[in-house]
């Protein structure tokens, strides 16, 4: 069945997700009539991929939306890419029916999209184990001018490979960055794919200091420092703390980030004295040099929105809601944070899941003011929570901002069969 028609066979069986205060039409928070026909659109690459989920979105000035999938059936995972038209609908002057799908061992799956200027853009993670870039033409097409006939793989470590984050600079130069094995590894590559061997060694920059925990993100700052999220380790009262790392752009820890390029932090508040732990999933830079984490508070087994901010040099910034942690449960049992943006006016979007509606979890939409609290002038209360149709499982894993629009991508179990599918919505600002 052809992307086209199942989007509007799926159109009418998606619906708002009752319950909490609702954004009327045309508010802030409310989903955006214009785009696929209520403001949400369904991507699925057909029955052979069982398990379809967006992990990144790219609105374009033109209007049209680029959503990048990870593809995975019982033998293998694969990139996939979708472009939409500004009213949602899958655009044929992209591979045909609106989304392509590229391969390169066969156990690959993309992270981040950035635009290549002149309709092209370029897609980067994991390929078998390796850094895996892939640049696409307007149409659709590979990239001839890109690597070897548009794609590039770069082994960095003997471990496993993958790109987490990913930058144009304005010099044409790309900039990937991620997981190398137990390291991080930043990369840069000249426009046309190959390395660029004035930066690093050989045109890699790997750090010198391992993640005492589990890393979740990471995120190239403006002034090309690395930034990574996680846990850290249990610390003396057996709790998780929230770990973020900045590293230099030679790789060694930033001495200037609270005081040794690393801090720990775990909630203060008595209501939280118990918890498990603090993980970031999710980093934004600010215009201020501000480092925003976003992510999920463990306690009692509950988990809770969670949204930090941290000064330049790593304390935490205490003129942003509580001391600077921003803790919010949703009023459900389950709720996280897997994507941050900003608003041009400075406010923050957030986007992730939870199942405060139905018990189910649901793809969210947040948004704070600038210092912390949450915006009630967004969606009622300062969340819009967006279903799917009857009560399928559906989160969000990218959010971006273009003009007075949010876009929120993520995936939904349920909608077709027991497959998971993607999913886009598009809010009013």
């Amino acid at each position: 069945m052809r992307l086209t028609r199942l989007a509007a066979v799926l159109a009418a069986a998606v619906v708002l997700a009752p319950g909490g205060a609702q954004a009327a039409v045309g508010d802030p928070g409310s989903l955006d009539r214009s785009f696929s026909g209520d403001g949400r659109a369904v991507l699925d690459y057909g029955s052979r991929y069982d398990d379809q989920q967006a992990t990144d979105v790219l609105p374009l000035p033109s209007g049209k939306t680029v959503v990048v999938s990870a593809l995975s059936t019982s033998t293998g995972s694969a990139f996939g890419v979708a472009r939409l038209r500004a009213n949602g609908t899958p655009d044929p002057h992209f591979s045909a029916n609106g989304r392509r799908t590229t391969t390169f061992t066969g156990n690959d799956a993309p992270h981040r999209v950035v635009s290549l200027g002149d309709g092209r853009i370029l897609v980067a993670g994991s390929a078998g184990g390796a850094f895996g870039l892939v640049a696409y033409q307007h149409d659709g097409s590979l990239d001839p001018s890109f690597g070897t006939g548009g794609k590039v793989v770069t082994d960095v470590s003997p471990g496993a490979d993958r790109v987490l984050d990913l930058r144009r600079e304005p010099d044409g130069s790309i900039l990937a960055a991620g997981i190398a094995g137990d390291q991080f590894a930043t990369v840069r590559y000249d426009a046309d794919g190959s390395l660029d061997h004035s930066f690093g060694a050989g045109g890699v920059v790997l750090t010198t200091d391992g993640f005492p925990g589990d890393p979740y993100a990471v995120r190239l700052a403006p002034d090309g420092k690395l930034l990574a999220t996680g846990m850290g380790d249990r610390d003396s009262q057996d709790v998780r703390p929230l770990l973020v790392s900045r590293y230099d752009v030679d790789g060694s820890l930033d001495q200037t980030f609270g005081g040794d390029g690393r801090v720990t932090t775990v909630p203060q508040s008595a209501d939280y004295q118990d918890a498990e732990y603090l993980e970031g999933d999710a980093l934004l830079v600010d215009p201020e040099g501000r480092v925003l984490v976003g992510g999920e508070l463990d306690w009692a087994d509950y988990s809770f929105f969670c949204l930090v901010r941290y000064l330049p040099d790593g304390t935490l910034d205490a003129s942003f809601a509580d001391d600077g942690l921003a803790i919010d449960g949703g009023d459900g049992y389950y709720a996280q944070i897997r994507s941050l943006a900003q608003q041009a006016d400075g406010k923050i979007v957030a986007a992730g899941w939870t199942d405060r509606v139905r018990k189910s979890l649901t793809l969210a939409v947040l948004r704070y003011t600038t210092t912390g609290e949450r915006d009630t002038t967004f969606s009622g209360d300062g969340d819009a929570i967006i279903g799917f149709g009857g009560q399928p499982r559906s989160s969000a894993y990218a959010v971006a901002v273009r003009g007075s629009r949010i876009v929120a991508a993520g995936d939904a179990y349920g909608l077709v069969g027991a497959r998971t599918v993607g999913v886009v919505a598009q809010l009013r600002q």
